[in-house]
């Protein structure tokens, strides 16, 4: 009788145990168990483009779940600033850093610094250049981005016809990857001609003003089709109905509120959904897999995200991405 005494004392002990060490425990603590409360620097070519809006919720939203101080520093556009910036979380020390950069080469010196402070580097919605270390990519595959555009023109215009392209901001990997995916599905459609080529920086405002010269230049029946890199392209298509240019069919990047009422109204044929939120929420869940070791969760060397597409057929099933 005793020892059964005993044994249910020394049960009850540990169990009072186990909840006081579950008490002292931070309940933030990784499985490996760390306790460190990591650092993340984010930078972003230009805070002041709408899409990054939502990527900078996602980056900050995730921090906040997995109990990462982050700190978001402009580049204002400028790649002095996004280096310069780089070069400060270098100094700082931070654990990690997130790069989203406007030239994937011009950046590669400042990744290199943080490649020999021993800082790890992931790549968001932009690339750096390959003659850096980075542990990963993160956002949409732009060269997909681009065929997939070229799925959606073919199925606006037919298999021949003159079309005009408005590029992003020249020098960024999304402008030249999604040129190059499109460039290369238009290769089995040599009845397609591009007939101009002009980068709005992914201004909306310029877009149109884009646009306007196009409709000028290119009488009724000489231009089958405008497709913007992004969501600016909207502003155009509006414009162009607006003018009675229904001769012409409009192919957007992005799917923001406007463009799926764009869509809905007849003004744009679709577009390709990329979504930013997920782009950066997901970057910060992979920093934090690899700064608490758990490296096999972070797939190198890109984790892609879905780019569906959206038109008039399935636009009312689809809600917009910011």
């Amino acid at each position: 009788m005793r020892v059964v005494r005993l044994q249910r004392w020394f049960t009850v002990s540990l169990g009072v145990l186990f909840v006081l060490l579950m008490i002292v425990i931070d309940p933030g603590a990784s499985v490996n168990g760390a306790t460190k409360t990591f650092t993340v620097g984010s930078m972003i070519w230009n805070t002041t483009i709408p899409f990054y809006t939502n990527l900078i919720k996602g980056e900050q939203d995730a921090a906040k779940k997995y109990g990462i101080n982050i700190t978001i520093r402009n580049g204002e556009g400028d790649l002095a600033k996004e280096v310069a910036v780089v070069q400060q979380y270098v100094a700082q020390k931070v654990d990690l850093i997130l790069v989203s950069p406007s030239n994937a080469e011009g950046i590669v010196p400042a990744v290199k610094q943080a490649n020999a402070a021993g800082i790890p580097v992931i790549e968001v919605n932009s690339t750096v250049g390959k003659a850096a270390k980075t542990v990963t990519y993160v956002g949409a595959n732009d060269f997909t981005f681009g065929e997939r555009q070229g799925e959606l023109l073919v199925k606006a215009i037919g298999k021949s016809g003159n079309i005009a392209l408005i590029l992003g901001h020249l020098g960024v990997s999304a402008q030249i990857l999604r040129e190059d995916g499109l460039q290369k599905y238009l290769k089995a459609y040599p009845g397609i001609k591009i007939v101009s080529k002009q980068s709005a920086d992914w201004d909306f405002d310029k877009a149109l003003g884009i646009t306007q010269n196009l409709l000028t230049k290119y009488a009724k029946g000489t231009l089958q089709a405008i497709v913007s890199q992004g969501p600016e392209g909207v502003a155009g298509a509006r414009y162009a109905a607006k003018i009675g240019r229904t001769d012409v069919k409009f192919i957007a990047g992005d799917y923001p509120k406007d463009v799926r009422d764009a869509i809905m109204q007849g003004t744009l044929h679709g577009t390709v959904n990329q979504d930013p939120y997920p782009q950066g929420y997901r970057a910060v869940e992979l920093a934090y897999y690899w700064l608490t070791g758990q490296k096999s969760k972070v797939p190198q060397p890109q984790d892609f995200l879905p780019l569906p597409l959206v038109t008039k057929e399935n636009v009312e099933k689809m809600q917009p991405a910011w």
